[in-house]
């Protein structure tokens, strides 16, 4: 899969996210928290809960694991 089809796929997806530990690992995940955002950009407070076999070691894995995820 290449880099302009796994930005699509999130784009089209609610609430993903993309983080980085301070590890150099990566996940991609919809499972949190936050408040409410507002129509315009504003500050928000978010909880994610990632389990441990969706870190990977790179963005591209931690989408690619996220999409794989989805199809089930």
């Amino acid at each position: 899969m290449d880099d302009t089809k796994r930005l699509n796929w999130l784009e089209e997806q609610d609430c993903y996210s993309v983080i980085s530990d301070d590890g150099g690992h990566w996940a991609c995940t919809q499972d949190g928290i936050q408040n409410v955002p507002m129509d315009e950009p504003s500050d928000i407070d978010t909880t994610f809960f990632i389990t441990a076999d969706q870190w990977k070691n790179s963005i591209r894995e931690a989408i690619d694991f996220a999409i794989k995820k989805s199809d089930i």
